[in-house]
């Protein structure tokens, strides 16, 4: 199969053929996908990190069923209280996170 991108022509295949790169030109690559020459692989700590917490997500339940059961049966009883400071601060703060992880914030 051919794509055309800004005149362009990519061809995408599969094993060791050239595949296109942006300007056109063709790269070889190995059984592993590597350019030739390349057998070594770096997993950045950002990525290694990313790893271990799918891991943990995947071993978690998602929720702690015993709070869950404590909050449902403090809103029966009447005595759940809301702190909306509390809830604000955290608001901000992740407001402030998404921020500062998206650039809007320097």
């Amino acid at each position: 199969m051919t794509i055309s991108i800004n005149n362009v022509e990519l061809r995408t295949t599969t094993g060791s053929a050239p595949v296109g790169n942006a300007r056109g030109k063709g790269v070889e690559s190995d059984v592993r996908g590597s350019p030739s020459g390349s057998k070594d692989v770096q997993v950045s700590d950002s990525a290694r990190r990313m790893a271990e917490l799918e891991a943990k997500v995947a071993k978690s339940t998602g929720f702690d069923q015993a709070r869950v059961e404590a909050i449902r049966l403090a809103i029966e009883r009447g005595d759940y209280k809301v702190d909306s400071k509390q809830i604000a601060d955290q608001l901000m703060k992740m407001d402030w996170e998404i921020a500062k992880v998206s650039g809007r914030l320097r």
